[in-house]
């Protein structure tokens, strides 16, 4: 039954959230208000929008959560939100977190590396880059002009020799004592000043220690800053969009067609525009320009995501101060969110508004939601309820050798890699698929059970052996009646891949280009590629230790002493003589023969 009068007026008069559920208890929507009976009494009203409507016939409950302040309101929401993903809630459809470069500055020699979470240490973080490629050609620039460690601390304590970016210029190796501290703090400040780009005040102290160099007839030295200095020169006389203060800003603009919203964040730090990403919303739920940009900010900046000093918006959203309030908590100092009218800030604006309407334009042209999918899918395989996280199970091994199990995750259409799996197989011996799968599946859904992240439906790549196998798993943990199952058999290519559902006898026949056979190929797909990576990584770690027990005089210990100077079989055959014989518990004969055997090796394999 829907929504009553007489549950909204038990709703307290105070701050908090509430969720309406539906007839399994499932969440459709979760509201946050400063006073919740009169933000329920709304919902009452006779001239409600038609999704609004829908959202109350189905309320079969309703649960309210009473919290301190109308802030605390806003960030539990954010948190049951991003738990559910309730149907009816505004769901930012995005990869969350960004890239972002961490330097370790507390250190004696800071080492740079990339990180998805800024965490509360004494680090420096710089970012967000709009994607991995974005970060990568930055580590690339900088690996040039400012050549920082990116090995681990206990990997630098660890190296007896240079690795190969010392040999490639791309690292001073402070690992073994070729740069002073002093020198390399010098390229750390020149790091740190271009990152939070104040690159021209860089150029100039790069010329002045070029000229130092040479006049102390240190033309080495003088050589490579030349060639620093001009790499920089040249990136800036390209750089593309530059604001007079150097501010870190990110700028939003959504575009919206009836019911489909797509948008575009650009990320401009220390005053250079560092890239964009795009990203859709969905399930939008009657909200008008102001409420759509009041969820974005609230899903876009969960916790650990740099936040900046400004977010440019085309329009105040509701919750203006509150959503400030809640900002400067995360970041720990002051943000302001802006509508510019004039000026340099509002042409980023227009910039935004400009790719958040290519982005939709894009969508329009040739993306079908994931919702609509969904609802066939649920049709055509006749599952218990519309998947939103669908999983996909395979196996790789060769005759049985160091078999893997891996399963990749699918949320809202979307690859999840953050919920991918491997499962190295331990019950099995001999080529037994069957087995393999009942295993992999069992293990993962225990797991699931455990973290409540059981998925909607499970794909198995295989026929109906290997689906009765992952059934069977299933239903020991109890789990027939919580999860869909269905496998998709790959066939010769004249007759199509075959889909086969629980207690069918025949395969579901579907067009060739359907598009739920096509998702279903893409996750399968995916789990093939996933599985096939996994088992050559295994491989490889086995093949390696293989080697090394068969040399003579080649224990344990010095098997791990190897592994551990050299990292592969390649470097060790490379390695001269002498350094093998001065390792930790080798001498020359013992050396002679792994570098005897390993080219014997390396030889034949080539």
């Amino acid at each position: 039954m829907p929504l009553k009068e007489e549950q909204v007026k038990k709703a307290p008069e105070a701050a908090g959230v509430y969720l309406f559920k539906g007839e399994k208890g499932e969440v459709l929507y979760v509201g946050k208000a400063k006073n919740l009976r009169k933000r329920l009494l709304s919902y009452l009203r006779p001239d409600l929008p038609s999704k609004t409507r829908v959202l109350v016939s189905r309320t079969e409950a309703l649960e309210t959560i009473l919290t301190r302040s109308e802030k605390e309101a806003l960030v539990l929401e954010a948190n049951l939100i991003k738990k559910h993903r309730p149907r009816y809630n505004v769901i930012l459809r995005d990869d969350k977190a960004y890239p972002l470069l961490r330097l370790s500055i507390h250190e004696e020699f800071p080492g740079l590396k990339v990180v998805r979470r800024k965490r509360k240490d004494r680090a420096l973080y710089f970012g967000p880059y709009p994607s991995a490629g974005a970060v990568k050609q930055t580590l690339k620039f900088l690996g040039r002009i400012f050549p920082l460690r990116r090995c681990s601390t206990a990997e630098m304590k660890r190296r007896e020799r240079p690795c190969l970016y010392y040999q490639i210029g791309r690292c001073p190796a402070p690992c073994v004592g070729l740069v002073t501290p002093e020198e390399y703090r010098q390229i750390v400040e020149g790091a740190v000043a271009f990152l939070k780009g104040k690159a021209r005040d860089v150029l100039r102290d790069l010329k002045r220690q070029m000229e130092e160099a040479a006049e102390k007839l240190a033309f080495e030295r003088a050589a490579i800053l030349r060639d620093r200095y001009f790499a920089l020169q040249k990136t800036l006389e390209a750089q593309a969009v530059t604001l007079p203060a150097e501010k870190d800003l990110d700028v939003f603009a959504l575009a919206r067609e009836r019911d489909k919203v797509s948008g575009t964040v650009l990320f401009v730090r220390s005053g250079a525009l560092l890239g964009k990403k795009s990203f859709h919303l969905s399930r939008l739920h009657d909200e008008d320009e102001k409420g759509l940009y009041t969820a974005l900010l609230e899903q876009f900046y969960d916790e650990g995501k740099y936040i900046p000093e400004e977010v440019l918006l085309p329009t105040a959203p509701d919750g203006q101060e509150l959503l400030e309030e809640w900002l400067e908590e995360l970041a720990g100092r002051k943000v302001r969110i802006r509508t510019p009218k004039q000026g340099p800030k509002r042409d980023l604006l227009e910039m935004a508004i400009k790719n958040a309407r290519e982005a939709l334009a894009a969508r329009l042209a040739g993306e079908r939601p994931y919702e609509e999918l969904a609802e066939e899918m649920a049709g055509r395989l006749r599952l218990r309820k519309i998947p939103r996280r669908v999983e996909g199970v395979d196996i790789s091994n060769i005759q049985g050798e160091l078999p893997v199990g891996v399963v990749v995750s699918f949320w809202d259409g979307a690859p999840d890699k953050a919920r991918y799996r491997r499962y190295h197989i331990k019950s099995v011996t001999g080529p037994d698929d069957y087995a393999m799968i009942y295993e992999t599946v069992g293990r993962h859904l225990n797991h699931a059970l455990e973290e409540d992240t059981l998925p909607d439906l499970l794909l198995i790549d295989g026929g109906k052996g290997q689906l009765q196998a992952a059934l069977t798993a299933a239903e020991e943990l109890g789990l027939s009646g919580e999860i869909d199952f269905v496998a998709l058999a790959k066939e010769r290519e004249a007759e199509g891949d075959k889909v086969y559902l629980p207690g069918r006898k025949n395969p579901l026949k579907l067009a060739k280009h359907h598009e739920v056979l096509r998702f279903l190929q893409r996750v399968r797909d995916e789990a093939h590629r996933f599985a096939l990576s996994s088992h050559r990584k295994r491989r490889h770690k086995a093949t390696l230790k293989s080697v090394l027990d068969e040399i003579p005089g080649v224990g344990p210990k010095r098997r791990q002493t190897l592994l551990k100077h050299f990292g592969s079989l390649e470097n060790i055959s490379r390695a001269p003589l002498e350094e093998i014989a001065r390792l930790p518990g080798f001498n020359r004969k013992v050396a002679q023969n792994v570098k005897r055997y390993l080219q014997e090796f390396l030889g034949e394999a080539a």
